[in-house]
């Protein structure tokens, strides 16, 4: 059962979910940006570590088969936006995500969609496949096709791996917390050792984006978790995608990309399989 307050939060996760995604694509280095975002992200992390209870043993192998995902998706999400503008890489990423969500959601924990759910994650994902297909005959590079299915195979992944950790620590905010931490955390290490004092001039320079983008990606994926731990993770990934819907609009208006047709009628689709999801819950 997916209910109207999940339903309310979730769309508002997708607009502060889409924000970020358009300011790293913004950013002249992508992995620094998000490595940046993150470092965000684990201090706030940290900050509220201490009201929250340490998971139990259960949960750490689940953190960091999570973190392996979560690692995966931030470098395929990097070569996905040096590839392609903003229109094409984030619907290719997205668009088969609650399919797979939900494929994976039963196979792994048994979970099923209702009737309407699966109805309203059909149509969802044939909204977010249109956009992707506009993409493809404006031409994609193969290069970022295949960054945009490591992306959105990486996403399904960590969706449901989240979902079972959420269930399994008992505390949501605080499974939430010890993953940013050693996800985020690691993954900022990783690229400081990588590129070193370059790393830290970038985002000095770039500091407000890096701070807003950290903001808003911690908010973003805060609301994704509890939504999961509450509610059948199909139609929790449908909702998060339509953040797909934001992007393109964030992506004509800001980044002066194509309004076309087909992306005012993907976009029509989407907003109708949320209709579906809100009422048939």
């Amino acid at each position: 059962m997916i209910d109207s307050l999940t339903i309310a939060l979730m769309l508002s996760a997708a607009l502060l979910h889409a924000s970020w995604h358009a300011l790293i694509k913004s950013a002249a280095n992508g992995i620094a940006a998000i490595a940046g975002m993150g470092l965000v992200a684990t201090a706030v992390a940290a900050a509220v570590m201490p009201f929250v209870p340490f998971p139990p043993a259960a949960v750490w192998p689940v953190i960091a088969g999570s973190v392996c995902l979560h690692c995966g998706y931030k470098l395929a999400l990097a070569r996905s936006y040096s590839l392609g503008d903003l229109g094409q890489a984030f619907p290719l990423a997205r668009g088969f995500v609650p399919l797979f969500a939900a494929g994976l959601a039963f196979l792994v924990m048994g979970e099923l969609p209702k009737s309407g759910q699966v109805l309203g994650i059909a149509v969802v994902s044939g909204g977010l496949i249109w956009l992707s297909a506009d993409s493809v005959r404006g031409g994609v590079d193969g290069r970022l096709f295949l960054a945009a299915l490591v992306a959105g195979m990486t996403v399904a992944g960590y969706a449901v791996v989240d979902a079972y950790g959420t269930r399994l620590a008992g505390d949501w905010l605080s499974f939430t917390v010890w993953l940013v931490i050693v996800d985020s955390g690691s993954f900022f290490l990783l690229i400081l050792a990588v590129q070193g004092r370059q790393l830290l001039d970038r985002l000095w320079i770039d500091r407000t984006r890096t701070l807003a983008s950290g903001l808003l990606g911690i908010g973003s994926f805060g609301v994704f978790l509890w939504a999961l731990s509450r509610s059948p993770v199909g139609p929790v990934a449908a909702l998060r995608e339509s953040s797909v819907l934001f992007a393109a609009i964030i992506g004509m208006v800001w980044y002066g990309e194509a309004r076309s047709p087909h992306r005012l009628g993907a976009a029509a689709v989407i907003f109708a399989g949320l209709m579906i999801i809100a009422v048939l819950r």
